[in-house]
């Protein structure tokens, strides 16, 4: 079994994974009176007696039909984890294994193609520009209708589509589509499809002749580390002063990544500590020391209650080293860190094996950061094209850059 560590990706991601895995649910039992049990099926591998018994109690008298064996073992692993009592300790199953795989390398084999769900449920396409999917010909609003020859349902399942669709860079995908009442065939080569996770831009203010360097991260994948270093290479050269970190919204993500990215502000030290049971503890320390890093520029870090895991892991390095700000709400609290075991059929076991700790060995989990700076965002502001937290940071750096 392959082993990785990581911080895991949480809200809206994991919610997802644990509705699809059926723990949340409500459920009606009532008494019955069992019938004899079965034999086991010969096929039957599980060597769990106890289970065994059960399960040819349901084979002899379930009334619906019967999953198999595959579905039951996943049923099965995921009521052991749920003994737990960890809300991070998870199973995941082949599918969005791989999906999550490729999110945290950074990049998959696709086409570059957006898919969506139009009032219909039927599958919109929308290839990206220059992607393998516009170049084959296929344009937006053409209604995906067959995969490789095999035709779609009336209502296809959503969540299906993007993996038969994903495949190793330079195999084939045949897509038929449906333009203008007409079904049209096409050939589309995949491609290395890379995901970015950093945004920037130069921030200007004429008034006070200043210009900083905003970094959005909106999760830490392989790759993030090194788009922050061109970042800062790119801002540099186009004249930033200071430096805004925004972490809102970000749910975290590869804890390497997390390092890499906080070692690019920090002059040497520590980032994190990492405690396992009956294990000393940890220390990561700052793993860059090259010309990229913005080690003496005015910084601040933009947070919210969304900002989790691995952009807590930044945010208190950068608090606790003094190096910058924290600018906008308390964050979510999420100090754990989870061991990925790959299972021999796609599927992963996500095992939390640490807690982490900021350099000040303040713990996280439950609790959060609170900002030095706190600024509550209106819900309507987004709408109106304000951000009074980003406001706020920018007053702050400018200000110290004027010092």
């Amino acid at each position: 079994m392959k082993r990785w560590t990581w911080v895991a990706i949480i809200a809206l991601l994991w919610s997802a994974f644990l509705f699809g895995a059926g723990w949340i649910t409500r459920s009606y039992v009532a008494a019955v009176t069992a019938p004899e049990p079965a034999p086991a099926a010969a096929a039957d591998t599980n060597t769990i007696p106890l289970l065994d018994e059960v399960w040819a109690h349901v084979r002899a008298g379930f009334v619906g039909e019967v999953p198999s064996d595959t579905v039951r073992n996943y049923g099965a692993i995921r009521g052991a984890l749920a003994t737990l009592n960890d809300r991070w300790t998870v199973f995941v199953e082949p599918q969005p294994r791989s999906m999550e795989r490729d999110h945290l390398r950074g990049e998959f084999g696709g086409i570059g193609v957006d898919i969506a769900l139009n009032e219909e449920g039927k599958i919109v396409l929308t290839p990206n520009p220059d992607s393998p999917a516009e170049q084959a010909g296929v344009r937006a609003g053409d209604i995906l209708v067959a995969i490789d020859g095999v035709t779609l349902p009336d209502k296809p399942d959503f969540a299906e589509i993007a993996p038969r669709v994903r495949g190793t860079a330079g195999t084939i995908v045949h897509l038929s589509v449906l333009r203008n009442g007409q079904v049209l065939d096409f050939t589309v080569i995949r491609t290395t499809i890379q995901i970015p996770s950093v945004e920037w831009r130069i921030l200007t203010d004429t008034q006070h002749a200043s210009a900083v360097g905003y970094i959005a991260i909106h999760q830490f994948t392989e790759r993030t580390g090194d788009e922050v270093r061109q970042a800062i290479e790119e801002l540099r050269q186009d004249g930033s002063q200071a430096y805004l970190i925004d972490l809102r919204d970000n749910g975290g993500g590869v804890l390497s990544a997390a390092v890499d990215v906080a070692s690019h502000f920090l002059d040497g030290g520590v980032v994190l500590i990492e405690r396992k049971r009956n294990q000393p503890d940890i220390t990561f320390p700052v793993t860059t020391d090259g010309s990229t890093r913005a080690i003496d520029e005015p910084l601040a870090v933009l947070i919210n209650s969304n900002t989790a895991s691995a952009s807590e892991i930044v945010a208190g390095a950068i608090q606790d080293r003094q190096r910058g700000k924290l600018i906008g709400d308390k964050s979510f609290g999420k100090g754990s860190v989870q061991s990925i075991y790959d299972l021999s059929d796609g599927s992963s076991a996500h095992i939390t094996s640490a807690q982490w700790l900021t350099p000040n060995k303040r713990a996280i989990d439950g609790v959060g950061l609170t900002p030095d700076i706190e600024v509550t965002r209106a819900a309507d502001e987004a709408g109106q094209g304000k951000d009074s937290q980003l406001d706020r940071a920018l007053a702050e750096l400018r200000n110290e850059a004027r010092n």
